[in-house]
């Protein structure tokens, strides 16, 4: 028998009519001598009523709340994935054999990067490898920006510029755990097969959104993972993730495989020319760029091919769209270690 969820009002009523019923006596009324008790049965009811619903929801992953659904993966064995720092490289000019110490320390405003490796100036400039000191995104900055170096030293200038600051990430979200977490159930532990390496590639970084595995792409007994962080300014992985994802899968794969290979993708993007768009207007232009984004984020893969056909789909399910023609006669494909991402789209004059 299904649960019914009873409302307060339905409660009182019926308490009211069994009251009225044994005793003859009035109770719906304010002022009656039994209103007051049908008032306070009816509320500890509707009480009771409203913690069996919590109670059901809490059975299942879906709608638990989230406190219990951390509870319920961790009971197998999935944790929520916690914050990372930020790590990449800086150039800073100087002169030759002028060295920079490892701990030495940076800034961007309020955030603080911490030199991990001695480096020394060599050809006019050094390379520094650093790593903010405090966990989560904001301390991932762009090619280009500059950092102040916290103190002087002889030989080298106060000014570094970042070449590459990525992989940090704040802890990983209650949506993207509930997710994982249904993926569990569908896809048991079967000991290393391909479910379990796209499993260990999301539960290593909280960035990750897309992974595949690829067995014995290099060899006999050999597997290679590839992965995207859609979410990002860019669906392609950095050399940080590309490091956490291998470092993570290297402490729970099977021991003994014969090879075993994070590789790195490259963007392919993907031109569109619209010879013609009904009506061509901006609004019109911006959802079929949107809807086009969606699909390729769905359909692309590495390896993969986007079928032309669902390319005139997006275009056609865009918002105010009525009739359109594109250049594209033929499906577009790319090699293994390629995204198909959208590139320029070119709209009709």
């Amino acid at each position: 028998m299904a649960y019914i969820k009873e409302v307060l009002v339905t409660i009182r009523s019926r308490i009211t009519a069994d009251i009225e019923r044994w005793t003859g006596k009035t109770a719906s009324t304010r002022g009656d001598i039994y209103y007051p008790i049908s008032q306070a049965m009816a509320g500890t009811a509707h009480g009771l009523y409203r913690k069996i619903d919590y109670l059901e929801q809490q059975l299942f992953d879906d709608t638990c709340t989230d406190g219990n659904l951390v509870k319920r993966a961790a009971e197998v064995g999935i944790y929520q994935v916690a914050a990372s720092r930020a790590s990449g490289t800086v150039t800073i000019p100087g002169n030759n054999g002028t060295v920079l110490s490892a701990e030495s320390l940076l800034t961007k405003d309020d955030l603080v990067y911490r030199v991990t490796v001695d480096a020394t100036v060599s050809g006019g400039t050094l390379t520094a490898q650093i790593r903010a000191v405090a966990t989560g995104a904001d301390g991932n900055q762009d090619a280009g920006t500059e950092l102040s170096m916290t103190e002087t030293i002889a030989g080298l200038d106060t000014v570094a510029t970042v070449v590459e600051l990525a992989g940090g990430s704040d802890i990983e979200t209650i949506t993207r755990l509930r997710e994982r977490l249904s993926e569990r159930r569908k896809n048991p532990p079967q000991g290393g097969n391909a479910t379990d390496y796209i499993a260990w590639t999301k539960a290593a970084h909280s960035d990750v959104t897309r992974a595949w595995c690829y067995s014995n792409e290099n060899g006999p007994g050999t597997v290679v993972v590839r992965f995207t962080t859609d979410d990002l300014a860019s669906p392609i992985p950095t050399q940080s993730h590309l490091d956490a994802v291998a470092d993570y899968i290297d402490s729970v794969r099977p021991a003994g495989m014969r090879g075993f290979n994070v590789s790195s993708i490259v963007a392919a993007p993907l031109d569109i020319t619209i010879t013609s768009l009904t009506p061509n207007t901006a609004a019109v232009r911006a959802a079929v760029k949107g809807e086009l984004d969606d699909m390729i984020r769905r359909d692309a893969e590495p390896g993969g091919t986007i079928k032309v056909s669902r390319i005139r789909e997006a275009i056609s399910i865009a918002s105010g769209e009525t009739d359109h023609s594109i250049n594209l006669t033929a499906d577009v494909t790319c090699a293994s270690n390629e995204l198909i991402v959208l590139g320029t789209v070119s709209w009709p004059v």
